[in-house]
C-alpha cells in the first residue's frame, strides 16, 4: 500500500464538506502547524479537534494550506 498527499490551498477548503472527519495537517499564513480530524468547515471557518479532544477554530482567511493523506493500494 501507498500513500498520496493531497493539498488544499485557502480557496478549496471554504465549504468542502469533503474533509469533514478526515485527519489532516493544517499551515495557517502565520507558519503555525496543526494536527487533528475536522469537525466542520463553513464558508468563514475550519473546525479542528487535536488528539488532546480540544476544539480549534481556524479562519479560513488564515489557513495557508491543508494537508491530507490518502492511503492507495498501489
Amino acid at each position: 500500500m501507498g500513500k498520496r498527499q493531497i493539498i488544499y490551498s485557502s480557496s478549496q477548503v471554504a465549504d468542502n464538506s469533503e474533509l469533514v472527519g478526515k485527519e489532516v495537517n493544517l499551515e495557517t499564513v502565520a507558519r503555525r502547524l496543526w494536527h487533528g480530524r475536522v469537525v466542520s468547515v463553513s464558508r468563514t471557518e475550519l473546525e479542528l479537534r487535536d488528539a488532546r479532544k480540544g476544539r480549534h477554530r481556524l479562519p479560513i482567511n488564515e489557513i495557508q494550506n491543508v494537508y491530507c493523506d490518502i492511503v492507495t493500494d498501489y
